[in-house]
């Protein structure tokens, strides 16, 4: 049987890192097999692109067109190498990320025509889609808070998402949104504000509901 592919979205600070290991964690309990990753990365050549992709160089500023690229890269590279063959085998790939962060990120966010978008997603996936998403919803002005308090804040402003503005982040959250709207058959929205346990325990009972996978 084909594994399942979740992935959870949302913005800084939503908790999506959280929440995957969590999942990853009930799935396991439950005897199945699972593999929680990152995206951008999960495989060595997209992880070194994920840092050129978070982290500032001093002196020349990542285009929006370069970012959008990038990502395409890291995606092509996770799904051939470690998508596509984990899910045949299998097993349950829980991402932390996927394409839909690029569409509301490089495309609601920074202004890249939607349709030029979902064609690059398209050409870098191959036609990969989650069976489910999760966008785990949050006020930026609390994300940015609880983003800010995990490092210190050298590491916070050389963090090229992080650091961006609040109208940016507001930008990113009504765009994951908006997308849920458009895709209500794969898409599902949580409220992130709660305790860590409370979402948790959401998000079970939306994979069990969703994907019919037995979490206790």
């Amino acid at each position: 049987m084909r594994g399942r592919f979740i992935t959870l979205e949302g913005g800084e600070g939503s908790g999506k890192t959280t929440q995957a290991a969590l999942l990853g964690k009930a799935l396991a309990a439950a005897g199945m097999k699972v593999h929680v990753v990152r995206s951008p990365g999960g495989t060595a050549v997209a992880e070194k692109l994920r840092s050129i992709l978070k982290t500032r160089e001093p002196g020349e500023e990542l285009t929006p067109e370069t970012e959008l690229l990038l990502f395409g890269a890291c995606h092509s590279q996770m799904v051939e190498t470690l998508l596509k063959p984990e899910l045949e085998q299998g097993i349950h790939v829980i991402s932390d990320r996927f394409f839909d962060s690029t569409k509301v990120y490089q495309g609601y966010a920074r202004g890249i025509d939607l349709r030029m978008l979902d064609e690059i997603n398209r050409f870098s996936c191959r036609g990969l889609k989650p069976d489910l998403t999760i966008v785990l919803d949050l006020d930026p002005e609390l994300g940015v808070r609880r983003s800010s308090g995990r490092v210190d804040r050298a590491a916070f402003e050389n963090d090229r998402f992080d650091s961006e503005t609040i109208a940016f982040h507001t930008a990113v959250r009504n765009g994951f949104l908006q997308l849920a709207e458009l895709e209500k058959d794969r898409i599902r929205v949580i409220s992130a504000e709660d305790s860590v346990d409370k979402v948790a325990q959401a998000v079970r009972e939306c994979v069990k509901h969703e994907l019919g996978l037995e979490l206790l």
